[in-house]
């Protein structure tokens, strides 16, 4: 019996650890959230959504979500930047920095985003890219912005047109002071 007993508290242990390490794997930093405005949220890998809020950590997985009217600035951790706008959708693939297989990779759904790159565009510019559902964009910059229109850009623009008032922006880009 003792056995019996001590094989499952073995087996129940070992689960419980790749449990712990998958979680730990899938909270991979990949910046924080330094601005925002309106409603933020991040929809993670097992579709658990939380309300993102200034300071909070953005991970790899997280597919970032603004509402109209919505904004947020994430500092990456190489350095970058990214302003995502209203009405859009990123998703965070990989993010990696400082590791010896650095690389981002970042999927713009729906909407914008505005970026400057930072150690990883810097170092080894094939390794960052922004992909699309028309196309993967290689980063060779140290600056960009990106839209998804569904409709013709400039009538996308008259629809949030104001939206983005008393905001400090240079383009589409929010500062964060």
């Amino acid at each position: 019996m003792k056995t019996r007993n001590a094989f499952f508290y073995a087996v129940c242990g070992a689960f419980s650890a790749l449990l712990w390490l998958s979680a730990a794997q899938a909270a991979e930093k990949a910046g924080s959230v330094i601005a925002l405005k309106g409603e933020v949220s991040a929809l993670d890998g097992t579709s658990v959504s939380r309300e993102l809020n200034k300071d909070d950590e953005v991970n790899v997985g997280d597919t970032v979500r603004t509402g109209v009217g919505s904004y947020v600035v994430i500092d990456f951790i190489d350095g970058a930047r990214a302003t995502i706008r209203p009405d859009s959708e990123v998703k965070v693939d990989q993010y990696a920095y400082g590791t010896g297989s650095d690389g981002a990779v970042m999927n713009l759904v729906k909407g914008g985003l505005r970026a400057i790159t930072g150690g990883i565009a810097h170092q080894n510019p094939e390794s960052y890219k922004v992909k699309t559902n028309v196309a993967t964009l290689g980063v060779r910059g140290t600056e960009f912005a990106l839209r998804l229109c569904e409709e013709d850009c400039s009538e996308e623009a008259k629809r949030y047109e104001g939206v983005a008032q008393g905001l400090e922006m240079e383009g589409d880009f929010v500062d964060a002071k």
